[in-house]
């Protein structure tokens, strides 16, 4: 790297990072830091959402993931994570913005009891510094391969940047953190349409890379260029589609660093299209990244560390302007995922945990005190992965999110959908544990169990399944017993289209006899309703134009098309 490309990675990060430290004040009540006193627009929740799910390990481990799985990674950041966002906008956040909860562990222990609500901020931050190592160990590699810096000081400047990335979060909370993601996305989209289109030029385009994969195997086209192409052994090329899928659904469905900037949008309006923004740009920026997987296997046929691939495209290709340009927005999608998981893994840790069965009665200041504090920690906690990640960054990722993540997310959505008793919520997710946990030790030790039971793709399948079964058969036998679920119970708890927040606010907050009396209750019975418009509507209904569900659903139909019809 010259002068000049440094001189633009750290004037457009520096001063995305002076900006929010200018522009937004310290905030002091914890429902404006935490949620942003649910102000923000649908522009910037969405902007938001992509900033956080795309980071600079997307970079590195998509185009290293691809590298060996193709095109197959598409249905997951073309449709995977708008269905999540779709599922999460349109239903699963919409009990939990009503009931006027903070976090989704908070909503999970008002519908399944304490048990579930501590397992799910263990799971969260079990996932989320796993995502954190994986961002730290791409910018290491970025240094040390495409900048050639020395291998401690390239840590140290890792370690510099996790460290500045919390500053603006400890001052500004959710707010700052929404609004400077908004403006890292246009960076991350930009150096991604950037690197992809010098590279695309270079190979000859498509058929110019389908002739240097077939040069080095006639299979290879076949396999990396279309999204059935990859299918291990046992394993089928839609239950591996189906697996991608499900993986980023999950992702957009229990993450609370996630649901938090939907819970602090101003109206339901807002985070439903709010979903749409977020769709169409993660859509946009991962057909250039997964590109660069197949492009990588032209280039460097033969590489043992194949998250090397996004590096060693960056350093051969670019020249200087444009390679400081593309590292910019790289080290801007690990910015944007760094505040995100700050504010979000902090909310739980301190509603979920700290303010929950600790310290139950301070004042609101002094919880808003302890999650400043708090943010650093969470950072900390993502070098501890750093070591397991040297064989692929997304497969090590898939394997510990079929077992762990995915059965968080079928008890939510069972719980949201259906009537099941409280008590199936514990069972599910143990179930779901317990089955994903024995998946991973079996294969771990060769243990003599069939490919469908270990396999990381079948996993996904049988996690989403296995914990929603397990709920509804054990309710069906609670009813027998007990009678079924009461509407006192389930009220405000699960979607309900109509309800009206007005009707059972108060009664959320004294729903929990564990709340009485504490700083939890009070947050939840002050936390102001919000409106399902921000807008008056017109006296004939809104336009086809202006309704969210309306372009999800075109979203997902020519997302499918595409995958499943043009490029299967």
């Amino acid at each position: 790297m010259t002068l000049i490309d440094w001189l633009l990675l750290l004037t457009i990060n520096g001063g995305i990072v002076a900006y929010g430290l200018v522009a937004f004040g310290q905030k002091r009540e914890s429902f404006d830091w935490y949620l942003a006193a649910k102000s923000m627009p649908w522009w910037v929740v969405g902007l938001s959402a992509f900033g956080t799910a795309v980071d600079s390990g997307d970079y590195v481990a998509i185009a290293g993931a691809s590298y060996k799985l193709g095109f197959s990674q598409l249905s997951q950041w073309w449709l995977g994570i708008a269905a999540g966002w779709f599922i999460l906008s349109f239903f699963v956040i919409v009990p939990m913005y009503r009931s006027g909860v903070f976090t989704n562990a908070e909503w999970l222990e008002f519908r399944f009891g304490p048990a579930v609500r501590l397992l799910a901020v263990l799971i969260n931050i079990q996932s989320r510094t796993n995502v954190l190592g994986n961002i730290f160990f791409s910018m290491f590699l970025i240094l040390s391969v495409v900048a050639q810096v020395e291998e401690g000081w390239a840590w140290v400047v890792v370690v510099g940047a996790a460290a500045t990335s919390t500053l603006y979060i400890i001052r500004g909370g959710l707010q700052a953190g929404a609004f400077m993601d908004a403006m890292q996305s246009a960076v991350m989209i930009v150096a991604s349409l950037v690197l992809w289109g010098v590279l695309w030029t270079q190979v000859g385009g498509w058929d110019g890379l389908e002739q240097k994969l077939a040069a080095l195997d006639p299979q290879l086209p076949g396999t990396l260029l279309h999204v059935g192409g990859y299918s291990p052994p046992g394993v089928s090329p839609w239950v591996v589609a189906c697996c991608f899928v499900i993986v980023l659904t999950t992702y957009a469905v229990i993450n609370q660093y996630e649901a938090i900037r939907f819970l602090g949008a101003r109206s339901e309006w807002d985070f439903k299209m709010a979903a749409l923004v977020a769709s169409l740009a993660t859509a946009i920026c991962l057909w250039f990244n997964v590109c660069l997987g197949p492009l990588a296997r032209a280039e460097f046929p033969n590489l043992a560390i194949t998250d090397q691939a996004y590096p060693l495209l960056v350093q051969k290709y670019l020249p200087t302007g444009l390679l400081g340009l593309v590292l910019a927005g790289v080290v801007a999608a690990g910015y944007s995922t760094f505040d995100s998981i700050g504010i979000g893994i902090t909310s739980l840790f301190v509603r979920d945990v700290y303010a929950r069965f600790l310290v139950k009665n301070a004042p609101d200041a002094h919880y808003t005190r302890v999650g400043r504090l708090a943010v650093p920690f969470i950072m900390a906690c993502g070098f501890l992965y750093v070591p397991f990640l040297k064989e692929g960054m997304m497969l090590f990722y898939l394997r510990l999110a079929g077992a762990i993540a995915v059965p968080l997310m079928s008890v939510i959505l069972t719980g949201v959908f259906t009537r099941v008793h409280r008590q199936t919520g514990i069972i599910g997710l143990l179930v779901g544990l317990g089955y994903g946990l024995s998946a991973i030790i079996g294969e771990a030790k060769g243990w003599p169990l069939p490919v469908w039971y270990t396999s990381t793709w079948w996993t996904y399948l049988w996690n989403t399944l296995l914990p929603a079964g397990t709920m509804l058969f054990s309710s069906w036998i609670i009813s027998q017993w007990k009678g079924p679920a009461r509407d006192e119970e389930l009220r405000g708890l699960v979607y309900a289209r109509g309800s009206r927040p007005e009707d059972y606010r108060q009664a959320m907050g004294h729903r929990l006899r564990a709340l009485e009396g504490t700083w939890l209750q009070k947050t939840l019975l002050e936390a102001p309703i919000r409106p399902e418009y921000p807008f008056a509507l017109p006296p004939g209904g809104l336009p086809w134009h202006r309704r969210p569900g309306v372009w999800a659903c075109l979203y997902l139909g020519v997302a499918a098309f595409l995958l499943y019809g043009v490029l299967w």
